[in-house]
């Protein structure tokens, strides 16, 4: 089984889909659903350059392994996630990286922090199942107000140092992402 988690948004749910204006939308949950957690991030200290407003807050929201009633998906570009995916876990060498995915021998990733194959920047888009109905990322604001989120969704993060990838290292990106591809083409 492919690690999958949703994040609860009253009626529906939000697949946790890594490098998909996640931040964004996880920041506007939490300031509509949970009122409780908004009151503790936006009382809380943060280091210089950071606030409740663009900081990370995924591990504070409620979520759940199954989908029990609809979801909403962001999806992206399958290579533009990697590099955002690369850049994010702080990873240059893009054929390592493709190797580590694909062998699962850990022996790139763990020196940064852990196996490629279960983190979840790589995980394949196409794992969640349910009731989805998707949004390409450049749609976002709609996937937000599908959620009941306030739009214009804030920008929380956005990856610098994206490797570029050559013909043939897109090329394997889209091979290895098969599945999302394929999903990236029905739904952009």
């Amino acid at each position: 089984m492919i690690y999958t988690q949703y994040f609860v948004c009253g009626e529906k749910l939000l697949a946790f889909n890594a490098k998909a204006c996640s931040s964004s939308l996880v920041r506007e949950v939490i300031r509509a659903y949970y009122p409780a957690i908004e009151k503790t991030i936006t009382e809380a200290s943060y280091p210089e350059g950071k606030s409740a407003d663009n900081a990370q807050h995924h591990h504070l929201l409620p979520w759940r392994f199954n989908a029990d009633r609809p979801v909403v998906q962001v999806v992206r570009c399958p290579v533009e996630r990697f590099r955002s995916s690369m850049a994010q876990v702080g990873l240059a060498d893009v054929d390592a990286a493709l190797d580590e995915l694909q062998s699962e021998n850990g022996e790139y990733g763990v020196n940064r922090g852990g196996r490629l194959a279960v983190n979840y920047h790589f995980l394949p888009q196409s794992r969640f199942r349910g009731d989805i109905t998707y949004f390409p990322v450049t749609a976002v604001n709609d996937a937000a107000a599908e959620l009941g989120l306030r739009v214009p969704l804030p920008k929380i993060h956005e990856s610098k140092d994206k490797p570029t990838l050559s013909g043939a290292q897109a090329a394997r990106v889209r091979e290895w992402y098969a599945a999302d591809v394929e999903l990236w083409e029905q739904v952009r």
